[in-house]
């Protein structure tokens, strides 16, 4: 049985990596601002496959206000929204310019590793990390895809320019002859 193996040197297969971290990317963005909503109006739900410190520094600042005695959306509350807004938009600058620019995979990867590590330090801090083991495999998720699409970009440019240029075409086949049937006569 033959096995169907991926060539992982071509350009589509590269250009596919590329595509499939700038999608989780976006992905990240989203439902980082979906948990955000989802926190201020208090849901009780979170979206996994999201960004950590937007969400905690925000779930913070609405702690502090509580802690004040305020009871809605304070001044700290719109300061760390402010702060996660500007979190946000980095991950968005990061996905426009990484389809033209590759190397702004390198500033999201930069950005979301810190954010790991921001989480795995508050996580064990906390101890909250036995609840959170599937926000750390997704995390972990996102930077492989992120370190394979760099890794994808640095081998799309060593590529020599014939592996992009299209296949040639075959030369048409010359034209099939139907079979004669009974009772024609064959012309040469």
């Amino acid at each position: 049985m033959k096995k169907n193996t991926v060539d992982k040197t071509t350009p589509e297969y590269l250009l596919k990596q590329m595509a499939g971290a700038r999608s989780s990317l976006l992905i990240v963005l989203a439902f980082t601002l979906v948990n955000l909503v989802m926190l201020l109006v208090d849901s009780g739900r979170y979206f996994l496959f999201s960004a950590f410190v937007p969400y905690f520094l925000t779930a913070f600042g609405m702690g502090m206000d509580m802690g004040m005695g305020y009871d809605g959306i304070g001044t700290c509350t719109i300061i760390t929204l402010v702060i996660s807004a500007v979190v946000l938009c980095w991950y968005l600058l990061c996905w426009i310019l990484c389809k033209k620019r590759p190397g702004w995979y390198i500033a999201a990867l930069v950005a979301f590793a810190l954010d790991t590590v921001v989480m795995l330090v508050l996580l064990f801090v906390m101890g909250g990390m036995a609840e959170s083991i599937m926000d750390l495999v997704f995390h972990a998720w996102v930077i492989v895809e992120l370190v394979q699409a760099i890794s994808a970009n640095s081998k799309l440019k060593k590529l020599p320019a014939e592996a992009f240029a299209p296949e040639a075409e075959a030369p048409a086949a010359a034209p099939v002859a139907a079979a004669p049937v009974a009772g024609e006569a064959v012309t040469a």
